[in-house]
């Protein structure tokens, strides 16, 4: 059968781990009190014993020190011969000792480590006793609590015996001989540990003490943590619980939409008493504005919805307004872009032959040396115009995304070549030594040749333009196998994979840093400023990067103000067998 929700609530609710909490807190400070007091009245059990059995050491002691000053006296007959009486100090001493013993629960007795009587052999805690002595001589006394011969705890103690010059007479050299008494020397010393006195005190009595003194306290500490576990739970259910549970009762009926509850609020004027009243007050506040908020609710929604419509109406004209503005956008960029093709495809007939004709007359022996030069930089700037023209070109057709490769088997020799001669005669006109030079080992590869060619014109160009006169700008073309493939059949063998790398390097005025990532942008040229030397339309690296990419291939470049700049071109082998496979495929 199911427990009813507020039954088990009650039963396992605050109430019910507070209670908990609290008892468990003061059993454990109960414990550790009670431990705490015993541990206290131990050691208070213990000084007590060995301070009582000083002064049974120090009365021992007394009564030895006479017998031994007055052995003249005892030893004498009334005639004043002397006589003895076989009353010594250790007789005198154990008589004493004997008399205490019989009459008391303690024990004293006298012992060392060579007993002349079997009774006064030490035992075992005794002998621990007189080799610490031995040990050590500033130790004046030697204690511990024990179990005793029946089980019983006893407080064992032992003080040290010092070998004086009266006790040589019986003690002392020649080891061996008998004394007085008939006992054999032990041949002892002045200052030596001759024996001990050991005194055993019951702890019988301390126990009795700490038990009582222990229940007597066990009693008061639970009856004050009895008193103050009642105090604290009711100041805890009356200032705690019972506002919490206001509280939870009115927050069900807020949650069923009933807002008729009662609740102490306080006013909200004066300072909260403390937190549970300021929360009382802050659930009030929330719970009238929740009320406020249902009953105009419909009229929220209504006017929620009035406005999402004009918005949508707001939203839809401006989405019409868009669609125009990006048609119009359309249009213009188609226009653009069919004008520039038109314009440079004009422009390329007239330069072509302008080209041509220069050619014709440079090629004229007769002309004389300054006509020459006028020809010379006819064709060069010629060449210039016509290569911005082709880029122009290349890029409208890049943006109205209609450029695309005519892969063909592509002589990187020839194409250096070609290079080089288009370029030779600007290069001349400067100055600038122009070198180019293909690696032995680089193999043909299908590819656009047109693309390729505009892409090492543009560099070599851009080079020679920025190189000062007499410097050098060179080409150079190499092959990087695939990894793993150095050395298997070579570049005539048509070897798969591997890249193309053309670099392209001068001892120009270089690029600073912070223009390196903005050269292959569209109308990008570095150091741009009004009165900058160099003029240009900031077109050929925007079409090197867009034609190197166009065949799978990268473009980076290194450089350094006035050191020079190497552009290095990478595009990936196709070799032409793989290429003309998959054309009869």
């Amino acid at each position: 059968m199911a427990r009813h929700p507020s039954e088990r609530s009650f039963r396992f609710g605050i109430r019910f781990k507070i209670a908990v909490s609290i008892g468990v807190i003061m059993v454990a400070l109960m414990g550790i009190d009670i431990l705490w007091n015993l541990s206290l009245q131990n050691a208070q059990a213990e000084n007590e014993a060995r301070e009582k059995a000083e002064v049974l050491a120090a009365e021992m002691r007394a009564a030895w020190d006479f017998v031994d000053r007055n052995q003249n006296v005892i030893n004498r007959a009334e005639d004043g011969s002397f006589r003895t009486k076989h009353l010594v100090c250790v007789v005198a001493a154990k008589s004493i000792s004997m008399l205490f013993t019989t009459e008391t629960d303690y024990s004293i007795r006298f012992t060392n480590d060579t007993p002349r009587q079997a009774a006064n052999a030490p035992d075992a805690f005794e002998q621990e006793a007189l080799a610490a002595f031995n040990a050590d001589p500033e130790l004046k006394a030697y204690w511990r609590v024990m179990a005793g011969a029946d089980g019983e705890r006893v407080f064992r103690y032992l003080e040290p015996l010092y070998v004086t010059e009266s006790c040589l007479e019986c003690h002392g050299e020649p080891v061996g001989e008998p004394d007085q008494y008939g006992y054999p020397k032990e041949g002892m010393a002045v200052g030596q540990v001759g024996g001990a006195m050991s005194i055993t005190e019951p702890m019988d009595i301390y126990a009795d003490g700490i038990q009582n003194s222990m229940v007597q306290q066990v009693v008061m500490v639970l009856f004050m943590m009895v008193a103050a576990f009642a105090g604290l739970y009711f100041v805890t259910s009356r200032l705690v619980l019972q506002p919490i549970d206001a509280l939870r009762t009115a927050a069900k009926s807020v949650g069923e939409g009933d807002f008729d509850y009662t609740l102490a609020v306080p006013d909200p004027c004066a300072r909260p008493r403390d937190e549970i009243t300021e929360l009382t007050g802050d659930f009030d506040r929330m719970a009238r504005d929740l009320e406020a908020l249902y009953a105009d609710l419909e009229g929220q929604v209504r006017s929620k919805t009035d406005d999402l419509m004009v918005l949508n109406d707001l939203l839809n004209y401006q989405k019409r307004e868009l669609k125009a503005a990006l048609d119009r956008l359309g249009e213009e960029v188609a226009y653009k872009n069919e004008f520039f093709a038109i314009v440079s495809h004009e422009l390329r007939t007239p330069l072509t032959s302008i080209l041509a004709y220069a050619r014709i007359l440079n090629g004229d022996e007769s002309l004389a040396p300054k006509t020459r030069e006028a020809v010379a930089e006819i064709e060069s700037n010629a060449t210039l115009l016509l290569n911005m023209v082709n880029n122009i070109l290349v890029i409208s057709k890049h943006a109205a995304q209609k450029d695309e490769l005519l892969p063909e088997p592509v002589d990187f020799v020839d194409l250096a070549q070609f290079v080089r001669k288009a370029l030779a005669p600007i290069a001349a006109a400067k100055n600038v030594r122009l070198t180019c030079s293909v690696a032995p080992d680089v193999p043909l590869a299908m590819a656009d040749w047109e693309k390729l060619r505009r892409v090492l014109e543009n560099l070599v160009d851009n080079a020679i333009k920025y190189t000062h006169r007499g410097g050098f700008v060179d080409l150079a073309i190499t092959f990087k196998p695939a990894d793993g493939e150095a050395g298997e059949g070579g570049a005539g063998d048509g070897a798969r994979g591997g890249e193309i790398v053309m670099r392209v390097s001068d001892d120009g005025m270089g690029i600073a840093a912070e223009d390196l990532d903005q050269i292959f942008e569209l109308y990008k040229q570095a150091g741009q400023s009004a009165n900058r030397r160099y003029r240009g339309t900031g077109l050929g690296l925007a079409v090197v990067r867009d034609l190197t990419e166009l065949h799978g291939g990268t473009v980076a470049v290194e450089s350094r103000v006035k050191e020079g700049s190497t552009f290095t071109v990478r595009i990936p082998h196709i070799p032409v067998a793989e290429a003309g496979d998959e054309e009869d495929a």
